[in-house]
């Protein structure tokens, strides 16, 4: 058998128990908690800290990555801004509505390569559905609103640390990532844009082109730091969890933001604050720490100036 008619197979199989599943669970996707962010911006540790702290094992993977192929042919981007007053596309309207029914469960968005304990529980529990995105942010606020969700979790993180932690990691050559429509919606934008300047600058573009996407619908998102997570723990989450309707967050939230999440590598110090904070200081130079900021300067976000 082929990969191709290996995957088919199993995404069927997959297809058919979540439909099992949701006829015994009719009301297990009714309030799905998204949380996105900017990649190596921290959402991997924070998401499975708040699937830990709901005891739920349904967590869904990256759906607007390249490796879900269902969202392939709808006109995305690869940074897709959704406009409030524009609205979606009718195929990426309805992707999104059968992504929220959960009827999408495959190999990429359960990540079987390297998670397969918990997929028996993902089809068939009557577990709250989580939904964890990178490149997400330009698309939360219209989910949110156009769906009724509770209000999305949005993280962001130092843009030299996201930088730093995305060169360690390689091939970014592509970037900036930003979508024509949010260029038209932030019109200043369009004069920082360089595709031919340095790979740290169009990496910045690109953080700072999630964080305005985000902005555009603030008041429908919960905007969290992931500092003040590093430093304050479940603190810093409390809002978003009375936004879902808890008095407070979780019991063991705390204990388990403690823990390293299943990305961080090797090579990342997680001993104390600081080293999980400022590491990035050991990779780039004061040139480059400054064009860095200089681009999300110049794009209209100063949040750690």
């Amino acid at each position: 058998m082929t990969n191709k008619a290996l995957y088919q197979t199993v995404t069927t199989t997959l297809h058919a128990g979540t439909v099992v599943g949701n006829a015994i669970h009719r009301q297990r996707n009714a309030s799905p908690v998204l949380i996105s962010g900017s990649p190596r911006g921290g959402t991997t540790w924070i998401a499975e800290s708040v699937v830990y702290a709901l005891g739920t094992r349904r967590l869904l993977w990256e759906p607007l990555q390249e490796g879900n192929l269902p969202k392939h042919g709808r006109g995305f981007s690869r940074r897709p801004f959704i406009t409030p007053e524009g609205g979606a596309q009718n195929t990426q309207e309805d992707f999104f509505a059968a992504l929220l029914q959960g009827r999408y469960a495959n190999p990429h968005l359960l990540r079987l390569r390297s998670q397969p304990r918990d997929i028996w529980r993902h089809l068939f529990s009557g577990d709250r559905l989580v939904i964890k995105f990178v490149r997400g942010n330009g698309v939360m606020g219209y989910l949110a609103e156009r769906f009724e969700l509770p209000k999305p979790l949005v993280v962001v993180r130092h843009p030299c640390a996201v930088v730093a932690s995305q060169m360690k990691m390689g091939s970014w050559q592509d970037h900036p990532n930003i979508d024509p429509k949010l260029v038209a919606y932030y019109p200043h934008i369009a004069d920082v844009i360089d595709e031919n300047t340095s790979l740290p600058e169009r990496l910045a573009m690109t953080w700072a082109g999630d964080v305005l996407a985000a902005r555009a619908y603030e008041h429908s998102l919960n905007i969290v730091h992931y500092e003040d997570v590093v430093r304050h723990g479940a603190q810093a989450l409390a809002s978003t969890f009375v936004s879902w309707g808890w008095r407070q967050p979780p019991a063991g939230l705390e204990e388990v933001l403690g823990k390293p999440s299943s990305t961080t590598h090797k090579w990342s110090r997680l001993d104390d604050v600081e080293s999980k904070l400022n590491r990035w200081r050991e990779q780039l130079d004061a040139d480059t720490v400054h064009r860095i900021f200089a681009v999300c300067n110049a794009m209209g976000v100063d949040d750690y100036q």
